[in-house]
């Protein structure tokens, strides 16, 4: 059970989040469910966007530094003992008793039609997506100010320091009033988190 109540499935995406969710808005701004057409980048305070490529790069450099693996560490180590994870696997763990209560076990039964009988029940009965949202509620939102955030803002400005850094090195092509506010990128590659 542990991990089907995650995430959702096994490529952490919000199995069976309807359209108009809080589940499907995190899986479309973390890349999921756009029809595999590019997101546009977030609008950055005073009005300007984030330069696609700049962005790319920036989440490119967290995930190598496995920034993302640590914050997936970090919150999974901590979900099995909040009450929303434990309210959710109960609730699945009763749904499953009762829903095999009706069947009668027998040599021949198909237990691998059985199980994806299960599976498209508890999806239909919207229970995970509530309690995923209830998990993410006690388990990810209070990280993301005080663990999180400093996280990513330190590796971004070390990040466009590097690459400040080689671009004054070399010969510049860009004037001077093109060069990225680090302020300005911060905020606009914490959305994409």
């Amino acid at each position: 059970m542990a991990a089907s109540a995650g995430r959702g499935g096994p490529r952490g995406g919000a199995v069976g989040a309807r359209p108009g969710s809080a589940a499907a808005a995190r899986r479309r701004a973390a890349g999921g469910g756009g029809g595999g057409r590019p997101r546009a980048p977030p609008p950055l305070p005073g009005g300007g966007a984030a330069e696609p490529e700049l962005v790319s790069m920036i989440v490119n450099h967290l995930k190598s530094q496995g920034l993302f693996d640590q914050f997936r560490r970090d919150c999974l180590a901590d979900v099995d003992t909040k009450p929303a994870y434990q309210n959710l696997r109960q609730r699945v763990d009763n749904f499953v008793s009762n829903h095999l209560a009706t069947h009668t076990w027998s040599p021949h039964l198909n237990k691998n039609q059985l199980r994806n009988n299960i599976r498209q029940q508890v999806l239909k009965s919207g229970m995970l997506e509530s309690g995923i949202d209830r998990i993410i509620s006690q388990v990810v939102d209070p990280k993301i100010n005080h663990t999180f955030r400093p996280q990513v803002e330190k590796a971004v400005h070390e990040f466009l320091a590097t690459l400040n850094h080689k671009e004054e090195a070399g010969p510049s092509t860009a004037p001077s009033e093109e060069k990225t506010d680090t302020s300005v990128t911060v905020q606009g590659i914490l959305p994409f988190l």
